[in-house]
């Protein structure tokens, strides 16, 4: 596997040029820094986005971490919005994955189960059509859960 380097010098840049970098950009009391050391090292696998970063974990499910204010922001929202009754059972609602939403000092910290991404294509190949909900969701980020249900999995605010 892979090692995820966090905040990188150029040093470690240039030595490992294809290496998984990950950055924190506003860490007042270093609070983001301690949750990235905590969930990094268990960690399967990780992806850098705009305002968080995903930490993919074995037992099936993501834990998504502000790297600055906009994701604490985006966590919030995400985890507030995803198992509301109208995601479950309403077919023209956006519908979401199983979330938690947690706070450790202020922080918001999604867990969410593992999705699948699909695209467009591959949406209308296994379900016969592109649901309408799916058109709303930002850079089209849906996929399917480990039941095989159409979900969004990345909805933040910003």
């Amino acid at each position: 596997m892979q090692q995820t380097l966090l905040n990188p010098t150029d040093a470690q840049m240039l030595a490992n040029p294809y290496g998984n970098f990950l950055w924190i950009d506003e860490d007042v009391d270093g609070i983001l820094l301690q949750l990235h050391q905590r969930y990094m090292p268990r960690a399967v696998a990780s992806f850098g986005g705009r305002n968080r970063n995903v930490f993919v974990m074995a037992g099936g499910y993501v834990v998504k971490l502000p790297k600055n204010f906009h994701g604490i922001a985006d966590n919030d929202w995400e985890g507030s919005v995803s198992n509301t009754k109208e995601s479950i059972d309403d077919p023209n609602e956006i519908q979401y994955p199983k979330t938690r939403l947690a706070y450790k000092d202020g922080v918001a910290i999604v867990f969410m189960e593992f999705i699948e991404a699909l695209t467009s294509d591959a949406i209308v190949e296994r379900f016969g059509h592109e649901p309408d909900w799916v058109f709303s969701v930002d850079g089209g980020q849906v996929g399917v859960n480990k039941n095989g249900r159409l979900v969004a999995y990345d909805y933040g605010l910003n």
